[in-house]
């Protein structure tokens, strides 16, 4: 489980399908295409994704948290942001061999 601190509050991140559609939605897109090749994710959307994926990790903790993307990039530095960067590609990178066999 990832952690991230803002603000002297630790919050669980989860970046799973539910953070995903919930980032979707309050940014009014539709195409998860954008979010596959890290290159291509503006700065301004890692804002709401982070809310999604506090949103999304407090829920599994069973905690109510309704962080939007301009709350989070008000309380977020740089630090924070490179820690989420890092989180987040963990987090989308598929794991194991993909169903390779040799």
């Amino acid at each position: 489980m990832d952690r991230i601190v803002i603000s002297g509050v630790e919050y669980r991140v989860e970046v799973n399908w539910n953070a995903i559609v919930a980032y979707l939605e309050a940014s009014g897109r539709d195409d998860v295409r954008s979010l596959i090749d890290l290159s291509s994710i503006k700065p301004s959307d890692f804002a709401g994704l982070l809310a999604a994926a506090i949103n999304e990790g407090e829920r599994l903790e069973g905690r109510e948290s309704r962080f939007t993307a301009e709350e989070i990039g008000a309380e977020a530095d740089f630090t924070v942001m490179s820690e989420f960067i890092q989180i987040f590609v963990r987090q989308t990178t598929p794991k194991g061999d993909g169903g390779k066999k040799e």
